[in-house]
């Protein structure tokens, strides 16, 4: 792509602007006559403004005195004498050798690089876990609910203290001859709220030495110590170089009790594929510690379909975590929605490009794609017996489409972005939640607008926040909006237009607000019926909910992901449920009890879709 400077202000004549997007930087002096080209992509762009010192003369010839070294003259900006000495190699030929000016100027310098500081910032908080330790905190004082929750939290953090500096001291104390210390071997701070549940006593208790003998153990070979999240010791294992994952995971059958397919293997956090060793993660020869998370629980759901910010679809067993398929698409875009007939092994999805994409699951092959809307295709439907699908757009309209041709057949008005659909197939009736938090209804056939309801804006600006993410119930004409500020908003509207609806009628029901979360809800799924429905919601807080709508009654709350939840699907007949966050985690959930099932690393940027069935 092009990038052209039109105009600037407040910059002073022969300032050099530096525009970088990715990986490639281009730099240009004020003003600047030619664009920038720049690659194409998703890449967030930075510009910078450089000041010029000094600069060389134009038409230099580069002539190489004894050893190939050049020493050139700058004219200085204000006068100062400037020059650079560098030494001229043949291609393919020994690397020079650092000046002894340069060597000395090096050698003032204090050895150590710069470092990013959100990196050290976040090697710091996993190194001590305290992502989750925190979150396992705040889960367990909603639960109990204490009279003083300060001294409550302030036991909490003794007992982590005291954990901390134990294992600090077991590592102090482990034997230097011929062991090497993994740097798996991080602190083991309670990480949920069934280990900050626990006493002192009790924890202690639980950990065992890591010094312990492991008999012989062959050269190169590993010393695995597995411990539960609450950190006791499971096991002591021998694992030799090229040992896969599941093969481990079999060996720990027999002491945890549970079935293979439902053991997961953490090293660092990150979740160990089966087909893995340990030496495709890079963890050193010696000690290493593993943390295992079982379930006991069948997941029900079989398939787990995720599309993340990097683009690209994958299938995912949710009985061991595994991954089935890694479906790339041609050009490499987010994959905003998703709709799948899992009978079929089918899926529809919508990208940030524009674009709408029919995938073959079984065979992980793209069987169509085409442009539908200009810009980002935030949302999609799909009628598999009809074979019609519906897509809408954060710009323009929203579009009816024929899944055997891959033709539009409808164009449906829509001055704001569509951010979620609900879709009365048999009576050719379509709601939509709109982002400035208006639902509206159309007719499929006529491809007219019915009607606008804005309830759910009304009770935001009431609220003096605004909406934030839309489910709609098209048959029953009630929808549910989340607020910026953590509020649920149930409401309900007519088949009526706009202005009729807005006269005012007997049978319409003001909204019901209530609050949810603290934060921002932009993942909503409900489950609607005559009575009794229900509603999972996500926060910006990483955490989730689960609500009894009529009575505005919280049935669930859920343990936390780390950043945004940004998509959420609820397979009610089975109570379970998938969602996706900002940190590239799936997490798989019993809607009975809120316990979390299975936890899987899928993508390495934010996930914004899911299907699962």
């Amino acid at each position: 792509m092009e990038l052209t400077i039109l105009d600037y202000l407040g910059l002073p004549e022969g300032s050099i602007l530096s525009v970088r997007s990715g990986p490639t930087r281009r730099q240009s002096p004020l003003p600047c006559s030619a664009p920038f080209r720049l690659p194409p992509g998703p890449w967030p762009l930075r510009i910078d403004v450089l000041g010029l010192l000094g600069k060389s003369s134009s038409h230099i010839a580069l002539t190489s005195g004894e050893n190939g070294l050049c020493r050139l003259p700058l004219e200085g900006k204000d006068g100062r004498s400037m020059s650079v000495t560098f030494q001229i190699c043949a291609e393919g030929g020994p690397r020079p050798k650092t000046s002894p000016t340069l060597s000395r100027r090096e050698a003032d310098v204090v050895p150590v690089k710069k470092r990013d500081a959100e990196a050290d910032a976040r090697a710091y908080l996993d190194t001590h876990r305290l992502h989750e330790f925190m979150h396992g905190l705040f889960e367990l004082l909603l639960r109990e609910r204490p009279e003083d929750p300060y001294s409550f939290m302030a036991t909490r953090f003794r007992q982590a203290a005291a954990m901390e500096a134990q294992t600090a001291n077991e590592g102090a104390g482990t034997p230097s001859v011929g062991l090497k210390v993994s740097r798996s071997s991080v602190s083991t701070a309670p990480t949920s709220a069934a280990s900050l549940s626990l006493s002192s006593t009790t924890r202690e208790s639980a950990l065992a030495t890591t010094t312990a003998s492991f008999g012989e153990v062959p050269e190169g070979a590993f010393k695995v110590l597995v411990r539960s999240m609450r950190g006791r010791s499971v096991a002591k294992l021998v694992v030799l170089p090229g040992e896969k994952v599941g093969s481990i995971k079999q060996r720990l059958h027999a002491a945890m009790a549970a079935p293979v397919a439902s053991l997961q293997l953490l090293w660092l956090g990150e979740m160990l594929p089966n087909d893995s060793t340990l030496e495709d993660w890079f963890v050193e020869p010696g000690l290493v510690v593993l943390n295992v998370v079982p379930s006991h629980k069948e997941p029900k759901i079989r398939h787990v379909l995720s599309g993340a910010s990097e683009g690209g679809i994958r299938l995912w067993d949710s009985t061991n975590a595994e991954k089935v398929q890694d479906m790339t698409p041609p050009a490499q875009s987010a994959i905003l929605a998703m709709a799948a007939n899992w009978e079929r092994m089918r899926v529809v999805c919508t990208t940030s490009d524009g674009r709408m994409q029919l995938w073959d699951l079984s065979e992980g092959i793209c069987l169509n794609s085409v442009v539908a809307h200009q810009d980002e295709a935030g949302c999609v439907d799909v009628d598999w017996a009809t074979e019609q699908a519906l897509t809408g757009c954060v710009a323009g309209a929203a579009k009816l489409w024929c899944l055997k041709t891959f033709r539009c057949l409808k164009v449906l008005p829509s001055e704001s972005a569509v951010d979620s659909f609900s879709v009365d197939w048999p009576a050719r009736r379509a709601c939509g939640g709109l982002r400035s938090g208006a639902v509206r209804l159309w007719d499929l056939d006529a491809a007219q607008v019915l009607g606008d309801f804005l309830e759910g804006v009304d009770a935001a600006k009431e609220s003096g926040t605004a909406v934030s993410g839309t489910v709609v119930d098209c048959s029953g004409r009630r929808a549910l909006s989340g607020f910026e500020d953590g509020h649920l908003a149930y409401w309900h509207f007519d088949g009526k237009g706009a202005v009729e609806a807005q006269a005012g009628d007997s049978r319409r029901k003001s909204a019901k607000v209530f609050l949810a979360h603290y934060s921002a809800l932009r993942s909503l799924v409900a489950q609607w019926r005559a009575t009794d429905s229900r509603a999972l919601v996500g926060s910006d807080d990483g955490s989730l909910s689960l609500w009894r709508i009529d009575s505005a009654e919280c049935l669930a709350r859920f343990a936390r992901h780390i950043g945004f939840v940004w998509a959420v699907h609820a397979d009610w007949a089975r109570d379970r449920a998938v969602s996706g966050a900002f940190d590239g985690c799936l997490k798989l959930w019993d809607l009975r009890t809120g316990e979390c099932l299975r936890t899987i690393q899928g993508h390495s940027r934010p996930i914004r879709s899911i299907c699962c069935g």
